[in-house]
């Protein structure tokens, strides 16, 4: 959640003549007391009286009233502390490519690991927002029900790795995910992530028609750059893999979930975009409240510290 304090510059010049005086004043106190200091006693006295590390505060009451005078203006100056967050009345099923070709290094250090990341990131952003993890490969997997544990959330997302069989089952991820959303009662959305094409398990059509029939649109993110030979190492077997070119999409077929569904469909190629289109299925709302009360108490806060430090043996000499 993002919060700035926000207020008028009408007083500005107020406050700027108000700490031109304190500093004036507190000069001139001063060289009045360090002239009766002169007169009526000595600082070898005085430093044995109240401590040797008293001119170490000496600058400090200056600083905490400049303090509580710049406070007092800014309570006059009708000051707004703006938060934003962002809010949804949607639950998620979050399926995620977990087939060989998402090693592919452009992304660093590959396009598993980088969406993971941007996964993890992007859950921060979600309060009272129930989600499940769908991964797949040949096949679909569930790794959790619809929760709002953010933490265990994030526990499942980090152990997220490559999974068997080969191939891409998007039709198999999709109707994985919707019997996860049927018992929901808010809007109900997928976002799949992949970076292949749909070869194994449910054909997409077939899974259309379950998507449609329970209200279920799909956020669709292809994955990866256009990079021709790009070369990555599969830790499984210990193997160097060529891949011919990236990303080998279906565009036509991911585009249709979306738009069959009254979903977005998009293409990304790096972090960033990848998090821009994360929260296309998010509402950004900004609120304010009025920090006034508060900024009185601190007020008061500061006077108390600086009186304090005028009445102990704190006080500094001149």
């Amino acid at each position: 959640m993002e919060m700035r304090l926000i207020f008028s510059y009408e007083y500005m010049n107020l406050l700027l003549i108000l700490i031109g005086l304190v500093i004036v004043l507190f000069l001139l106190a001063k060289r009045y007391s360090r002239k009766r200091t002169m007169i009526f006693g000595n600082f070898e006295t005085l430093e044995r009286t109240m401590g040797r590390k008293v001119f170490s505060v000496s600058l400090i009451p200056l600083i905490l009233r400049i303090m509580a005078f710049a406070l007092i203006v800014i309570t006059i100056s009708d000051p707004r502390l703006i938060y934003g967050q962002y809010v949804s009345n949607t639950d998620f099923v979050l399926a995620i490519d977990t087939s060989s070709s998402m090693l592919t290094p452009d992304f660093n250090p590959n396009r598993l690991e980088a969406a993971k990341d941007v996964y993890t990131s992007w859950l921060d952003d979600l309060e009272k927002t129930k989600i499940g993890i769908v991964t797949f490969a040949g096949k679909a997997y569930v790794k959790t029900k619809l929760i709002d544990d953010q933490n265990e959330l994030k526990k499942i997302m980090k152990s997220i790795t490559l999974e068997e069989p080969a191939g891409t089952a998007i039709g198999d991820a999709l109707v994985t995910s919707a019997s996860l959303l049927h018992s929901s009662a808010r809007n109900r959305t997928i976002i799949l992530t992949t970076d292949g094409i749909s070869n194994m398990g449910i054909g997409i059509n077939e899974s259309l028609t379950t998507l449609k029939e329970n209200n279920i649109n799909v956020i669709v993110i292809g994955i990866g750059t256009k990079q021709e030979n790009i070369t990555f190492s599969d830790n499984r077997t210990g193997e160097n893999v060529t891949v011919a070119k990236f990303p080998e999409l279906d565009e036509d077929a991911l585009r249709t979930i979306a738009n069959e569904t009254g979903g977005i469909y998009f293409v990304v190629s790096n972090k960033s975009a990848l998090e821009g289109a994360l929260r296309s299925g998010i509402k950004y709302k900004e609120a304010e409240i009025s920090p006034t009360f508060y900024l009185l108490l601190l007020v008061c806060f500061v006077l108390l510290i600086e009186w304090g430090i005028e009445i102990t043996k704190y006080k500094p000499l001149p």
